[in-house]
């Protein structure tokens, strides 16, 4: 499950911090292409956040290609363009 520290943000909104520790994670291979992130609801519980911040993270991992989701399947780490 991953896990951040959701206290140490700064002023930073929830959902953005989430959205970058995810990213960070996805381009330095810690999550690698092709990995299954948890639920929505399973890693706002996890977090302690609503499911709202988690889904606004994921939505904008999608927009800028980090993540695929798979209907009814999750959602996914995508292939980094490299060069």
């Amino acid at each position: 499950m991953l896990t951040y520290d959701m206290e140490d943000r700064g002023g930073t909104p929830l959902y953005e911090y989430l959205y970058r520790r995810i990213r960070e994670d996805i381009r330095s291979g810690a999550l690698p292409p092709g990995e299954k992130l948890p639920s929505k609801r399973a890693l706002a519980r996890h977090l302690e956040v609503a499911v709202a911040t988690v889904e606004n993270a994921y939505s904008q991992l999608v927009a800028e290609g980090y993540l695929y989701a798979e209907e009814k399947r999750g959602y996914f780490v995508s292939p980094l363009e490299t060069g």
